[in-house]
């Protein structure tokens, strides 16, 4: 019994550990000490332009959550806190903090949501505001570079002989980038909100691969996709729309695809490994905060889809840890 109370205060309070980490990003601390031998709380104060003695008790709760070190008086980075906190780190996890901050005042009206059955906030996709079209999109990049989750699924996918590839909704094309890399042959079209695709642009026109890659800006709610294409891949884009909207999307995908060819689904399975059914569960809800009607779905459900489609040979494929979805694979009859 002890152990449950502990962890339901540990639920209770989760949010203080999220806001300070929050804080300590916006702030700016992991980077103030990017390079530096430590820092005491004066002179980490005066690099972010925050009081001393709160930016001490700032970093002292930042060390107790292990992510700075503290010596005597003094504040360093970690290896957790250097690779996956600061500007310019590979792994940098920073752009998906500040998305959970641009999340929290959702979240703060969930019982209002959960009594009404609406969203917290317009379900845009966040295309409103520019500011927070790019504070999504660089929170997606952030998340798959942080988990390596681009190459994990490059590496459990077989797409040699495709020569065409449309991926709908990329955000940041990490995954396609990442694709075109593993595959030299492939060519592929990225698909999105001119919102989003403006953004896009900019991180393809940052990579090695982007003579092979083109965007074209539409809304597959209304505007048809190109054709002829032997792959389609979409990552985290169901778990934004309403069953029939799912189903009126596959139907179109699988129209477009060349015989012979296949649709992708990469998302959160509520069927699958505890991670992914935990997961998925859990950020059902932000989609209840967020969407017009969008939750995560069943393995069977995202099959019938395909099925119903006209797809065949419909299969889920694992991935590893730390990876928390899956994918389901169907095929266009040749």
């Amino acid at each position: 019994m002890s152990e449950d109370f502990t962890r339901l205060a540990a639920i209770a309070g989760a949010y203080t550990e999220a806001r300070i980490l929050q804080a300590a990003v916006s702030l700016g601390v992991f980077d103030a000490l990017r390079g530096e031998e430590a820092l005491d709380a004066a002179a980490l104060a005066a690099a972010i332009g925050a009081e001393a003695r709160a930016t001490g008790l700032l970093a002292d709760a930042l060390a107790v959550m292990g992510l700075l070190d503290k010596d005597g008086r003094r504040y360093r980075l970690n290896e957790l806190s250097a690779t996956y906190l600061t500007t310019g780190s590979p792994r940098d996890f920073s752009g998906m903090v500040r998305f959970e901050a641009l999340s929290w005042d959702a979240w703060g009206r969930l019982e209002e949501a959960v009594r009404a059955g609406r969203p917290a906030r317009v379900p845009d996709m966040y295309q409103t505001d520019e500011a927070e079209t790019g504070i999504f999109i660089e929170a997606m990049d952030s998340l798959v570079r942080a988990r390596g989750d681009a190459e994990i699924t490059a590496g459990a996918l077989d797409l040699a002989g495709a020569r065409r590839l449309l991926d709908v909704g990329p955000g940041p094309a990490t995954y396609p980038i990442a694709l075109c890399r593993r595959y030299p042959a492939l060519r592929v079209t990225l698909y999105d909100l001119p919102g989003t695709l403006r953004i896009t642009e900019r991180y393809v026109r940052a990579s090695d691969v982007a003579d092979r890659i083109e965007c074209v800006a539409g809304d597959y709610r209304t505007d048809a996709v190109p054709g002829g294409q032997d792959v389609v891949f979409l990552s985290n884009i169901i778990h934004g729309e309403d069953e029939a909207t799912n189903e009126v999307l596959m139907r179109m995908l699988a129209d477009s695809l060349a015989p012979g060819g296949r649709i992708i689904i990469k998302d959160h399975m509520l069927e699958g490994s505890r991670a992914e059914t935990d997961s998925g569960t859990v950020f059902s809800l932000l989609m209840l905060l967020t969407t017009a009607g969008g939750r995560c779905y069943s393995v069977g459900e995202v099959c019938g889809w395909l099925e119903r489609s006209g797809l065949v040979d419909v299969e889920r494929v694992e991935l590893p840890a730390p990876l928390t979805s899956s994918l389901v694979i169907g095929h266009k009859p040749s």
